[in-house]
């Protein structure tokens, strides 16, 4: 199949441990991935991990909570590609964990902007094109803590929560277009950077606490993503869906 017939797919944060999962699943699929991300080293090195050629697969080095950035990120892919088809919002993370009177505003608003702002500035980018294409289909990250809130997380909690509140908002705005806006909301998840927090006695004690008796791997984090990002999904939009083993059960 020729890149121009493929379905292209840009995946924010997708040199993380569930983005890089994320990207190997949806080129799988057929997509061809483009990642946004910071950390260059990381991405590209997902990219030749995969064997994804040129033409497969990309990266574009982006701080997706600089606007200029973002919106320059998906010229450059509307360019090159000539269409979007998914957008999947994966960049953020906790960043800062403190009780409420600890929490110094430079950093809060560090969570937020992570979180909440890059998932608002990635959706208003790919907006124009979804809307021209009149198809597409968006994928946000929320977390269980976006519906249970967490203890020293307010920042993190307050931005997921927001960002279900904003997808269902978004859902909305583009379904007149045929665009499809959904949440995928993983619990506990066995990257390295969450594992790297834990002992491995504690992070098996941790998994214990899951009805299902165990952290989410990143490749089932991934089918999630994909399950949105493709028609059998067609129907469903401003949906939450959560991924973790039971762990939360709105």
């Amino acid at each position: 199949m020729e890149t121009s017939e493929k379905k292209i797919a840009v995946v924010s944060g997708g040199a993380g441990g569930i983005g890089a999962a994320v990207v190997s699943r949806l080129a799988q699929g057929g997509f061809v991935p483009v990642i946004l991300d910071r950390d260059e080293s990381l991405g590209r090195e997902v990219l030749a991990r995969l064997g994804l050629q040129e033409g497969q697969g990309a990266f574009l080095l982006v701080d997706v909570t600089k606007k200029p950035q973002v919106h320059g990120a998906f010229e450059r892919v509307r360019a090159e590609f000539r269409r979007i088809d998914v957008l999947v919002n994966l960049a953020g993370g906790t960043l800062h964990a403190k009780l409420i009177q600890d929490f110094p505003l430079k950093e809060w608003r560090e969570v937020i902007d992570a979180n909440l702002k890059s998932t608002f500035l990635c959706c208003q980018a790919v907006f124009p094109i979804m809307k021209t294409q009149r198809s597409g289909s968006i994928i946000n990250t929320a977390s269980n803590y976006g519906v249970t809130g967490s203890a020293t997380r307010t920042a993190y909690s307050a931005a997921k929560a927001g960002i279900i509140a904003f997808t269902k908002s978004i859902a909305a705005e583009l379904a007149p277009y045929g665009v499809r806006a959904n949440v995928i909301a993983p619990g506990r998840t066995a990257t390295q950077r969450v594992m790297g927090q834990y002992d491995a006695e504690t992070w098996a004690a941790k998994g214990r606490e899951i009805p299902m008796g165990r952290a989410a791997e990143p490749a089932e984090i991934a089918e999630g993503v994909a399950f949105l990002a493709g028609d059998d999904s067609g129907y469903m939009t401003g949906q939450t869906l959560h991924v973790n083993g039971g762990m939360v059960m709105p």
